[in-house]
C-alpha cells in the first residue's frame, strides 16, 4: 500500500474491529499498517472481506488472519510445508522440480536424514521452509522453480512434464532437458494443449532447437 491507502487502510480496520465492539486507536492501527503495508490496498480489502464471511469471524482478527485470506485469495504456488517435503527426493534416481526455498530447506534438513533420524529431519524442513517462505512473502519475493534430475530418464520425462502444466517451467526449457523424441512428445503435446498448429520436426531438427536452447540458457545463467 501506499502513504495515500493510510486512511481508507485505517477506516477498514476500524469498521472491522466495530463489529466484534473493538476500538483499534492509533497505535493499533500503526501496528496493523507495519505487518500488511506490503501488500496493496485491494489485496488488504479482499483479505478482510474474505475473513469476515470465514467460519474464523467468530472471534475478532488478528495481522495473521489477514495474511492467510490474502495469501488465499491471492496463491502465488508455493507448495505447503508438508506437500515441499512430500516432494523432496529420498533417493538419487527420482526427478522433481522444486523452489529454491525447498532447496534451502532441505540443505539444514538433510544431515539430520543423513544420520537416519526421518522424524527429526522433516521437522526441520518444515520448520526451515516455512521460516524462509514466510521471510520471502513479506519481501515480496515470488518462489523460483529448477529442476533437479535423477538418474531415472523416465521419470525426469514425469517430473517435467508436470511441471510444464503447472506452469511452474517453461516447455523449451524442460524439452532442452531431455533425450529428442522425448522432447519432440513434450513440445508437441503442450503445443496441442495451447492450440497451436506446428509443423512436424525430424529428431535431428529436434536435436539442433534442443542445442540452441541450451547454448541460450547457458548464456543467460553465465550472464
Amino acid at each position: 500500500m501506499f502513504d495515500s491507502d493510510k486512511q481508507e487502510f485505517a477506516d477498514i480496520l476500524k469498521a472491522t474491529m466495530g463489529v466484534y465492539r473493538v476500538e483499534a486507536g492509533p497505535l493499533v492501527v500503526k501496528l496493523w499498517w507495519s505487518v500488511l503495508n506490503r501488500y496493496s490496498i485491494e489485496q488488504v480489502k479482499e483479505g478482510f472481506s474474505r475473513f469476515v464471511s470465514s467460519k474464523e469471524s467468530k472471534y475478532p482478527p488478528v495481522p495473521a488472519h489477514i495474511i492467510e485470506a490474502i495469501d488465499a485469495s491471492y496463491p502465488d504456488g508455493r507448495p505447503g510445508a508438508d506437500e515441499a517435503w512430500s516432494m523432496i527426493p529420498k533417493d538419487e534416481f527420482t526427478s522433481i522440480v522444486m523452489t529454491d526455498e525447498m532447496s534451502e530447506a532441505m540443505g539444514i534438513a538433510q544431515p539430520l536424514l543423513n544420520d537416519g533420524d526421518k522424524i527429526a529431519a522433516r521437522m526441520a524442513f518444515k520448520e526451515a521452509y516455512t521460516r524462509i517462505t514466510e521471510g520471502h512473502k513479506r519481501e515480496g519475493i515470488q518462489p523460483k522453480w529448477f529442476p533437479s534430475l535423477g538418474s531415472d530418464k523416465e521419470g525426469r520425462e514425469a517430473a517435467l512434464n508436470h511441471a510444464v502444466r503447472l506452469g511452474r517451467i517453461g516447455a523449451e526449457h524442460a524439452a532442452g532437458l531431455l533425450a529428442p523424441s522425448q522432447a519432440i512428445a513434450m513440445l508437441e503435446s503442450n503445443n496441442k494443449t495451447l492450440g497451436i498448429e506446428h509443423k512436424k520436426i525430424t529428431p535431428e531438427q529436434a536435436k539442433a532447437n534442443i542445442e540452441k536452447m541450451k547454448a541460450m540458457l547457458k548464456g543467460v545463467c553465465n550472464a
